[in-house]
């Protein structure tokens, strides 16, 4: 083959080079910000714009997308990599895409920033001058024809390196995406796919827990699903924490709007929820929220008084409700509520049953979580 046709090779591979790349960045790029980091860039945008404008998931990917194709493309006419450093190029588009993903929870605060503000122009700056530098120290090994394989395959792997380095940058926080994730479908009143989220996971912030307990009153399922997931923090995860830097958008003011009362000052929590619930002041949600609050306490005797006193015997109780009525009944054999679910009260001596025949604590923890974790009976003996 002639030298004439050795160049000509070359520059067709380096020309399908760059469109392979630039693909794959492309695909990366909007996969990245539409389904990975969706929340993120809506909750950026949300502070950034101060909630004035909407937000388009769609557009917004392509069109980010498309703009750090064109940086890509700047940055290579500036510095004219060429060989099995081009794909070096992407690396100004790499980075600004990790430092746009990389959001905490201070973001709705009025005083947020952040370290990029001040490191991204520096560590742009030192690339530029770097790499322009090493260009020209190594001008003639990137003169130099290489095998078209090696070309795409060194490319590739700058190219995935790049990419790995965005991720890494940008906030990967699974609970802090399921805080938004979650937030999102309240404000769209999707409770039921705001309960779907990180549903089968056993990590849960006090945001998340709030969020949830937030949608399940809204859908009226707080007596039936509450134990369905975690509940590490008792009546506190039925409301935000008073630190500004743990909650989201939605705050106590959302919960006390929806209980129909705000608490006096000074006033417990406790003490709030029993108040507005024997004084009729709250509205109908915040009876299930007071209920469920004495049997996140582990208050059964509170409970079983208060539902006797608050609640006619005739009604039709809700899943826990009834699974801690069973609970109490067993000692408390003439409380008048009774529970007709044949079914729930074979589970229940089912649970006893089994609970007698571990040695170990931890064991029996476990497997009891295993077959019965989504119960108030299992709550109320093995929940720290």
């Amino acid at each position: 083959m002639s030298e004439t046709d050795i160049h000509k090779s070359s520059k067709k591979a380096a020309r399908i080079q760059t469109v392979v790349c630039g693909f794959l960045f492309s695909i990366f790029s909007f996969v990245y910000m539409y389904v990975f980091q969706r929340d993120i860039l809506e909750a950026l945008h949300y502070s950034l714009a101060h909630g004035k404008t909407h937000y388009a998931p769609l557009a917004t990917a392509l069109v980010l997308t498309v703009i750090l194709v064109l940086l890509r493309w700047g940055t290579n006419s500036l510095l004219g990599l060429k060989g099995e450093v081009r794909a070096w190029s992407y690396f100004p588009s790499c980075l600004i895409l990790g430092v746009l993903t990389a959001v905490g929870r201070t973001i709705y605060m009025e005083s947020y920033h952040t370290v990029w503000g001040w490191l991204l122009p520096v560590i742009l700056l030192v690339y530029f001058v770097v790499t322009f530098w090493l260009r020209h120290v190594f001008r003639a090994w990137l003169n130099e024809e290489c095998s078209p394989i090696t070309i795409m395959n060194t490319n590739l792997l700058v190219l995935f390196v790049l990419c790995l380095m965005t991720v890494w940058i940008g906030n990967s926080n699974r609970t802090f995406h399921h805080e938004l994730q979650a937030e999102r479908y309240l404000r769209e009143r999707q409770y039921d796919k705001a309960l779907e989220v990180g549903r089968k996971s056993l990590e849960s912030s006090r945001s998340l827990t709030v969020l949830r307990s937030y949608a399940m009153s809204r859908a009226g399922v707080l007596g039936d699903k509450l134990f369905e997931y975690p509940q590490y923090y008792r009546s506190e995860g039925l409301f935000f924490a008073d630190d500004s830097l743990t909650v989201l958008r939605y705050t106590n003011d959302s919960i006390y709007y929806m209980l129909g009362v705000r608490p006096y000052k000074g006033e417990g929590r406790m003490e709030f929820l029993r108040n507005i619930c024997y004084k009729g002041t709250g509205k109908y949600l915040a009876l299930d929220y007071y209920l469920s609050a004495l049997l996140l306490e582990k208050e059964l005797d509170g409970f079983a008084e208060s539902l006797e006193e608050l609640v006619d015997t005739a009604t039709v109780l809700p899943r826990h409700y009834k699974e801690a009525v069973l609970m109490y009944k067993s000692k408390h054999p003439d409380y008048p509520f009774n529970v007709s679910d044949t079914t729930l009260m074979g589970r229940y001596e089912d649970y006893k049953a089994l609970q007698q025949t571990f040695k170990l604590p931890m064991e029996e923890k476990n497997m009891m979580r295993r077959e019965y974790g989504d119960t108030y009976w299992w709550y109320f003996d093995y929940q720290e």
